[in-house]
């Protein structure tokens, strides 16, 4: 799946759809934010994506910059129907890809979805403080999951003084804590990525002694001059070359083919079972 090819989430049955359950049970079972990360800040969607392409988070993203220190803060998008968004998974399907009206309004189901799938993501993920640019319409079902969290969103999360004072507590949270460098987080934030592709810890094999070449979304992983993986912005996830796949060839993971599946070509879902590292089924 490409990020041209829509995922019309336009009714509350969306919820239920088959690559949005996936995507969710990965994110809490496979998922882990960047070690680095100690500051939680939680941000609306939009409707553009990625999201870091649309107005509204290149403005909220320009107050992050500002600040000396960034890469300690996590940016996680609310959602629905995904529920939680890490900024680094913006690029992989099918949060690349989905389509919803924004209209600030939750239905019941959604809220819980929402409530449910934040309770069980802050017990895997532990952060030292909590920033809230949220719209009161969203803030108000979820307030009460959250420790001693502070809220920059005045009105709205794009109005000047929303920005302001979000610049101004980024700027005191983030001075408290070690200065976090670039190329830390953007292997951190590839190793989630990979993580959720392919199975738990499964990033630090992948990366061990390569170079991160490239800019944002378009990486490369070199090893020794051999290129092992890439990910691209419109596929969104990571192509293992040759020399990638026989990193990961002794892992706990591997593709196991129907018995009446005949081989040809390319190998794609239809008649492949894969299993994980704890009998995970996808």
């Amino acid at each position: 799946m490409t990020i041209k090819q829509k995922i019309l989430a336009t009714t509350q049955e969306s919820l239920s759809r088959p690559e949005i359950k996936r995507y969710q049970k990965r994110l809490l079972q496979r998922y882990h934010k960047p070690e680095s990360t100690k500051i939680l800040l939680l941000l609306p969607c939009s409707a553009k994506k990625p999201y870091s392409f649309s107005k509204s988070h290149k403005l909220s993203r320009s107050q992050l910059f500002k600040t000396k220190n960034p890469y300690v803060v996590h940016e996680v998008i609310i959602t629905s129907p995904l529920g939680l968004v890490p900024r680094e998974l913006e690029i992989m399907p099918p949060v690349s890809s989905y389509d919803i009206p924004v209209t600030g309004t939750w239905f019941e189901n959604e809220k819980k979805m929402i409530r449910e799938t934040l309770t069980a993501y802050l017990k895997n993920n532990h952060y030292e403080e909590t920033i809230v640019h949220l719209p009161r319409e969203t803030r108000v079902f979820i307030m009460d999951l959250l420790k001693n969290p502070v809220v920059t969103c005045v009105d709205t999360p794009t109005s000047e003084k929303s920005l302001k004072k979000l610049l101004h507590t980024l700027q005191d949270k983030t001075s408290s804590y070690d200065k976090i460098k670039p190329d830390t987080y953007k292997r951190e934030k590839l190793e989630c990525l990979i993580d959720m592709q392919f199975g738990k810890k499964t990033g630090l094999k992948l990366l061990k002694n390569c170079v991160i070449k490239g800019k944002y979304p378009n990486y490369k992983i070199i090893h020794k001059n051999n290129q092992i993986g890439m990910i691209s912005a419109e596929r969104g996830l990571i192509s293992l070359t040759l020399h990638g796949g026989k990193r990961l060839i002794n892992s706990d993971h591997w593709v196991e083919i129907e018995n009446d599946f005949k081989i040809k070509g390319s190998i794609l879902a239809p008649g492949v079972i894969f299993l994980g590292k704890v009998g995970e089924t996808t």
